[in-house]
């Protein structure tokens, strides 16, 4: 008897599998790419490419309103959850994006030390993770940060790019040569870790691209960013 039973509880969930929640609110049933329509209302989701110094990178939604709060409670207030999401919704854009389909290599804007510890995640590595997983590239975990830096909020362009010199670093025995390397991370505001992460990759032989959940209107080295 209790195995008909869990037979026919099986079969019910099979015809009529429960509503799975949204993945940004937990309040709404989800779409099948993991959040709810009133959710990516909310985002303002508007897929761009722009052009930095050279480097062209791709960005999801802007970084204003419902956007900026799921930013700022995925960073700041331990929600690590949304980071799933919100690299599904990523993963799918670029699966779609005929420009990102010669990408080799996933590479997370790392995190030094430090401030991992104190976080206790990498945001950019938990996007990239979830990334992978409906957009089968490998993940490079081999570019770090060499030394603390200060929070870029809140500096002047100038002071970001002094506080990002000599920053990052690829370990020995990485190759990157001809190899198109996609830098993901939460947010692009002023562009300046991007471009010192775009530089390095370039050193080594690489072809940097860069992916972003939010952006906002910045400036970057060698120029204004262009949008395409």
């Amino acid at each position: 008897m209790k195995l008909l039973r869990e037979w026919v509880q099986a079969l019910e969930e099979l015809l009529f599998p429960p509503e799975v929640p949204c993945g940004l609110c937990r309040e709404r049933p989800s779409l099948d790419v993991g959040a709810c329509q009133s959710c990516l209302d909310a985002l303002g989701i508007r897929w761009e490419k722009r052009v930095l110094g050279g480097y062209p990178y791709f960005s999801l939604f802007p970084y204003l309103g419902f956007g900026r709060d799921l930013i700022h409670s995925m960073k700041f207030q331990g929600r690590t959850e949304l980071a799933l999401t919100l690299g599904v919704l990523l993963g799918l854009a670029c699966r779609e994006e005929p420009e990102l389909a010669k990408i080799d290599l996933l590479i997370p804007v790392p995190l030094a030390p430090g401030r991992l510890r104190e976080r206790g995640f990498n945001q950019a590595a938990l996007l990239a993770d979830s990334i992978r997983g409906v957009w089968k590239r490998p993940i490079c975990s081999h570019v770090v940060r060499t030394r603390e830096t200060r929070p870029q909020s809140g500096l002047s362009l100038q002071a970001r790019k002094r506080n990002l010199r000599r920053a990052f670093a690829v370990l020995p025995g990485v190759r990157l040569q001809g190899k198109y390397c996609l830098i993901v991370d939460d947010v692009i505001t002023s562009g300046q870790t991007f471009y010192a992460l775009a530089r390095l990759v370039e050193q080594y032989g690489g072809k940097p691209v860069g992916l972003f959940a939010a952006r906002t209107e910045l400036v970057g080295s060698g120029g204004d960013a262009e949008k395409l």
